[in-house]
Order: structure tokens, then sequence, then C-alpha cells
């Protein structure tokens, strides 16, 4: 007995279409491979992810900031009142370390002058290439 000629034939068009699995579909050729490099340059690295809650520019004359940040340490007490301070001198050099540290700790002694124990103030010095001169970032935790 043999099977009808139709689903014979259906089985032959079926199997016609199909591609033996070897070497090449699982490694193909390298050249297939090889796309042309663009070259795209690195995003910039963001030091500190935050959002800070002050930043006060120290790169021309002496600022005046003292009211603003009073006002914005009295906001965040009022949100919460065991919130920490991280106070960071931003550089764009190391070389200016120490006159980051004196802009650091002047905006620290206004914080604490707004009633923050010192004990909630955190310092930090950075250096970033990317700035055009000193400021400070007053971040909160």
């Amino acid at each position: 007995m043999t099977p009808p000629v139709l689903p014979r034939m259906l089985a032959c068009l079926l199997l016609a279409g199909c591609a033996l699995v070897d070497q090449k579909t699982f490694a193909p050729a390298p050249e297939a491979k090889a796309a042309p490099a663009v070259a795209r340059p690195a995003p910039p690295v963001k030091l500190d992810p935050r959002v800070p809650l002050v930043t006060i520019d120290f790169s021309g004359p002496p600022p005046q900031y003292e009211e603003l940040l009073r006002y914005a340490v009295r906001a965040a007490e009022l949100r919460d009142r065991d919130v920490q301070y991280d106070v960071v001198a931003m550089l764009p050099k190391a070389a200016g370390a120490a006159q980051g540290q004196r802009d650091a700790a002047g905006v620290m002694r206004s914080i604490m002058l707004a009633g923050v124990p010192a004990a909630r103030i955190h310092l930090a010095l950075r250096a970033d290439p990317a700035l055009a001169g000193r400021e400070v970032r007053v971040y909160v935790r």
C-alpha cells in the first residue's frame, strides 16, 4: 500500500523551505559580524547623581548666600527634623583643595547658625575637571 500522493507532495513542499541547522547557524562568518565601528564620545560621568539643595558659586566675587541657605535649611528641617547635610566643595583642579575646604567650612558655619548641630553636617571635597570654577553644593540625605 502506498500512501496517497497529495500528502507526500505537501510534505516535500514543506521540507523544501526548511534549512538545515549547521555551524553557520550558530557561528556566522566573521565578515558578517564586522560592522564599521562608529566612535561615540563617552557620556560624562556624574560624580553625584543627587540634586543639590543649594549650589553656591565661589568662582567670582564673594557670594552672599547666607539668607538663601538659611531659607533652604529651614525648608529641609520642616520636612524632616533629623535630616543630614552633605556640604561638598567642588573644584576644577585638586590643586585648590585648601580654598575649597575654607569655602565648605564657611557654608557649614552658616548651616550651624541656622540651628543645625554640627553632628548632622558632613564635609567633602571633590575635583571635577568639567567645572569652570569653585562651587559648594549642599545635599540632604
